[in-house]
């Protein structure tokens, strides 16, 4: 196994992982779970997504890309910003529970495109389809 098979293969675990924990905690939120709340659901996250963001990286080395002239990494990067801005009203500071509930939608929404557009490597991922 080469070091980019190796080093993809965690970065889409890690994608992979970090949707599902999103996924969960958002749940967890619109039940009121106070598993929320644990010491492990709110760090392991982290850890999760510095995992990820550490293979992007070093994925970006060992391609030889630059994120900023490469039109679709760009788009990534972009709706990354969302997808986290989005998680952050989600599972901190909306101020209802219907802001929440709408900013975990939007932002599994914005992780479904950032996935399209890093499967296609086009900008535009599951908009093109419309």
């Amino acid at each position: 196994m080469t070091l980019a098979v190796f080093l993809k293969l965690i970065h889409v675990t890690c994608a992979f992982l970090s949707i599902a924990g999103f996924s969960l905690r958002g749940y967890w939120m619109i039940r009121d779970n106070p598993l929320l709340q644990h010491r492990v659901v709110r760090r392991l996250p982290h850890l999760v997504d510095t995992l990820l963001l550490l293979s992007a990286l070093m994925l970006l080395v060992v391609w030889g890309l630059s994120p900023l002239e490469t039109p679709w990494l760009v788009a990534k990067l972009i709706a990354l910003l969302v997808y986290i801005a989005l998680g952050m009203v989600a599972l901190r500071f909306g101020r209802s529970k219907g802001i929440r509930v709408g900013a975990w939608l939007l932002a599994l929404v914005t992780a479904g495109y950032i996935v399209s557009v890093a499967y296609s490597k086009n900008p535009l991922g599951f908009i093109q389809l419309i």
